[in-house]
């Protein structure tokens, strides 16, 4: 198969390359990397991705992996749409310009973070969560497209030893160094990298057109005592409660005060998500 990849040059498109490309696929990337890349683009220019789209040709299936991910300090809800959600819209329109919409096979990398925004218990708005807000937006664009074979894989944070920056987070209190073990512990539902990787390939791979969306994550959530092993150091015990009650605290104190208050609910609360309707 003939298969175009969008992020094929970041941490998660890099191995997807490798692995179609073990497996006997012609991989063909977009994106900004000279020397890297099969056609070099701006993905938030719609006319150069039309013209990077046009100079690869047809092909059988499309992998979207390009995505502002992981660092989200001082970006804005508009960021985050410029580089996840428009980027989205451009290649679909480059597809649509080329008539490939409805004969490729597309698979999104989308997150499972979409759920802040969609359980009716931690609902947020997408100011709140705009990394979010801006998968789901992009998951939107996807549906309203006429794919034969539509794959949308909500991945939970993907790791491996070398790559641990998302776990940290379930670890190390917001904004700090200081490892904490909570008590009761939260559990966490992950995805191994080479999980993430076998998803996606299983996914470019199905024969049977089909439009389909799941989680993909490891087989069982990791409680955060384990978490704890993965770093080096020594970890602080920490009533679960004593932080709750700290996130109500400091969020009577204004815009940031609110801010602080949901990264602390957040890194105290167990993330495991619902299998999408």
């Amino acid at each position: 198969m003939k298969i175009l990849v969008t992020g094929g040059s970041g941490y998660l498109g890099s191995a997807v390359v490798a692995a179609l490309r073990s497996r006997g696929h012609e991989v063909v990337t977009i994106g900004r990397h000279s020397g890297v890349d099969s056609a070099v683009c701006d993905l938030t220019d719609s006319e150069a991705v039309s013209s990077a789209v046009r100079a690869v040709g047809p092909c059988d299936a499309v992998v979207h992996l390009a995505a502002r991910a992981h660092d989200f300090r001082g970006l804005t809800l508009d960021d985050f749409l410029l580089a996840n959600t428009a980027t989205t819209q451009n290649l679909l329109e480059a597809l649509r310009l080329e008539g490939q919409t409805a004969r490729v096979r597309f698979v999104h990398a989308s997150s499972v973070a979409v759920y802040e925004l969609l359980d009716p218990p931690r609902r947020l708005t997408a100011d709140q969560s705009p990394y979010a807000a801006s998968k789901l937006q992009a998951e939107q664009l996807l549906y309203a497209e006429p794919f034969e074979s539509l794959s949308v894989l909500r991945f939970a944070p993907i790791y491996d030893p070398a790559h641990l920056q998302d776990v940290a987070k379930r670890v190390f209190l917001p904004g700090t160094r200081l490892k904490l073990r909570l008590c009761p512990p939260p559990v966490h539902s992950l995805c191994a990298l080479d999980r993430a990787v076998q998803a996606i390939v299983t996914a470019v791979e199905t024969v049977t057109p089909e439009r389909r969306l799941v989680n993909v994550a490891d087989d069982v959530p990791i409680s955060q005592q384990e978490l704890l092993g993965w770093f080096p150091g020594r970890s602080l015990p920490l009533p679960t409660a004593v932080l709750r009650v700290l996130a109500g605290g400091v969020g009577l104190c204004g815009t940031k005060g609110r801010k602080v208050s949901r990264l602390i609910e957040k890194f105290v609360s167990s993330s495991t998500y619902p299998e999408p309707d």
